[in-house]
């Protein structure tokens, strides 16, 4: 089935996107959605994913069927594919991860021509928010499959979400300390994970009051329990790496009183380290 689904998929890329004349644009969808979760990542990533945002992007699909594929991959065969079930080195995490990541060409299109109602897009962001809560497989890059990248493709879909008109303080206030919940763990992040999220990040605070967000930045400030647990020190880790990354992002613009913030909590987390 796969390498059937390759021999159809890789001509349509080679021939910069067209579709064959004899080719359905339904029958194609489906079989690339079945397949979307799949380990071989020339199949996923290279074929499938770059199929389906460039078709999106081009403008192959109507708003009908946009809504559609949205509806689907929002379900929980997709998004939620046995989310509190899967242990963390299976492979599930592929179809959530690549699910999510079909989120974020829809929603551009949508931006530049608004076709979803104002509670569709509530809807997809109550569904990302209950994605985040529970992602809890942050693998980056999987040797021989190629990216998992869960929370870097959650953060490109937070971060498309977030800038759509429809979304409002009050949802983007419940975000943010779930946000920080993913990101202050003790599973390292190795492949600029904090930096995809810096980017959502940055869209939030343009719809939040500034004290708002001096008081989460706040509480990006891990201190540790114990001088003995190594796990500690991996979160320390990773609230200095999205410290930093928030710093340097908002090197460029007014951000004066809020690069401040970022200096004391970093001057702080120095405390924390164990060496």
């Amino acid at each position: 089935m796969e390498t059937r689904l390759i021999d159809v998929l890789q001509p349509i890329k080679d021939n910069d996107y067209q579709l064959p004349e004899n080719q359905s644009l339904q029958e194609l969808t489906t079989m690339m959605l079945q397949k979307i979760g799949s380990v071989h990542p020339i199949l996923r990533d290279d074929l499938i994913h770059t199929i389906f945002t460039t078709f999106i992007e081009r403008g192959h699909y109507s708003h009908e069927q946009l809504k559609n594929i949205l509806h689907s991959i929002l379900n929980k065969n997709y998004l939620f594919y046995r989310i509190g079930t899967s242990k963390k080195q299976e492979d599930a995490v592929f179809k959530r991860s690549f699910s999510v990541l079909l989120i974020p060409p829809i929603m551009e299109k949508h931006r530049k021509m608004p076709f979803l109602k104002e509670a569709e897009v509530h809807r997809v962001w109550d569904h990302l928010k209950r994605y985040m809560q529970q992602e809890s497989d942050h693998r980056g890059y999987v040797e021989g499959k190629g990216w998992a990248h869960a929370m870097a493709h959650a953060s490109d879909a937070l971060y498309h979400v977030a800038s759509c008109d429809e979304i409002t303080e009050a949802e983007i206030r419940e975000m943010l300390p779930i946000i920080k919940a993913q990101f202050l763990i003790d599973h390292p992040y190795l492949f600029d994970e904090e930096e995809r999220m810096v980017t959502a990040v940055m869209i939030m605070f343009k719809k939040i009051k500034p004290q708002v967000r001096m008081e989460w930045l706040e509480t990006l400030l891990y201190v540790r329990e114990s001088w003995q647990d190594p796990r500690e020190d991996i979160i320390i880790n990773n609230s200095k790496h999205f410290l930093r990354a928030l710093y340097f992002r908002m090197l460029e613009g007014d951000h004066r009183d809020l690069r401040q913030v970022l200096e004391n909590l970093l001057r702080e987390l120095r405390k924390q380290e164990a060496y």
